[in-house]
């Protein structure tokens, strides 16, 4: 028998389609800085174009849009001002996500847009329309590269993140692979005095990564050590991290990064995948939404539990546990075999 579509099915179908509208609107207002001249009050399109070096009649249009939808207040002299959901695009704010937003409408929608190249040819869209890889333009375009840092870090902040309430208690040494500038670790180190860690990233980090450690008061506990992940892993460590960083890689390349894990690590020791593990059928996940972005991105992909534990056991580890998130990234705990 065939469903008869009701109309909010089709209100919902055209909202959807039309989200892009939405995604460069708050790109450009994240990328002009708008929220930061707003905090000490409401201002004119006019007197916020002339801080930020816009054109006032096209952001008063852009602003108009995002006050309809709840991100700006407009008043009855069309002064523009923050609202709760504007304040997380403030620039020094601890909540801020405006890196995430500019991200998002830069190299992520750009990407997005050659998806159906993607899926005709099987060629990561990223590549397709840099003519590179992801990593290398990150690393030879170093404003995009410390955007993209500065938004996981971002995004780090607004997940759920399980291995907040993880037990490292006997634990000795912590190794964050391919940890960016250090969020995950220092949050680690912070929730556990007795505990060392090792940041093992790629040289091009290194400097941010540094400030950042010191910055964050951990720097006395946690070696920075730089290299690439698919020669060799730091040995020794009894804990080792890999946060939203398989999901990046399809699984010949997964593969190579486990291995690698699971010569470093002890034999009593722990391997913890931040990760989606997405549920089959259609039953619904932000992590099959993120699967997406993988694969336009950086032809990586997100796993159902099957396909973790295969990719595990192909690499001498076993699943020993797995939390379920409400976010789009769960927690696989591995143990050496």
């Amino acid at each position: 028998m065939s469903q008869v579509p009701a109309e909010s099915d089709m209100e919902q179908l055209v909202q959807a389609a039309s989200g892009y509208r939405t995604t460069q609107a708050l790109y450009v207002a994240a990328k002009l800085g708008v929220a930061d001249y707003l905090q000490d009050g409401p201002k004119t399109a006019e007197d916020i174009a002339r801080q930020v070096v816009a054109h006032p009649p096209a952001l008063f249009r852009v602003l108009r849009a995002l006050a309809a939808l709840g991100f700006f207040t407009q008043d009855a002299s069309n002064r523009f001002g923050l609202t709760t959901k504007s304040r997380f695009l403030l620039s020094g704010s601890p909540t801020s996500l405006r890196a995430f937003v500019i991200m998002t409408g830069e190299e992520l929608y750009r990407a997005a847009g050659e998806l159906l190249h993607t899926v005709r040819t099987g060629e990561t869209a990223f590549n397709h329309l840099y003519g590179m890889g992801t990593w290398e333009y990150l690393s030879r375009n170093l404003e995009a590269g410390a955007t993209f840092n500065a938004a996981m870090g971002q995004t780090l902040q607004r997940t759920e993140n399980p291995l907040d309430g993880y037990d490292f208690a006997g634990r000795h040494v912590v190794v964050d692979v391919g940890g960016g500038r250090g969020d995950q670790i220092v949050r680690i180190l912070r929730s556990n005095p007795r505990t060392t860690g090792i940041l093992y990233e790629l040289p091009q980090v290194a400097s941010d990564a540094r400030t950042y450690l010191k910055a964050s008061g951990v720097a006395d506990r946690c070696e920075l050590v730089t290299g690439s992940a698919f020669e060799s892993i730091p040995s020794g460590g009894d804990v080792y991290i890999l946060s939203r960083v398989l999901h990046a890689w399809p699984d010949d390349k997964a593969a190579v990064l486990l291995a690698n894990c699971r010569r470093a690590i002890t034999k009593d020791g722990v391997l913890l995948i931040r990760d989606s593990v997405l549920p089959e059928g259609d039953a619904p996940s932000p992590g099959k939404q993120l699967d997406l972005t993988m694969l336009f991105m950086v032809g990586g992909q997100e796993r159902s539990e099957p396909e973790w534990r295969s990719l595990l056991l192909g690499s001498g580890f076993r699943v020993a546990n797995i939390s379920q998130t409400r976010s789009p990234l769960d927690l696989v705990e591995a143990k050496p075999i």
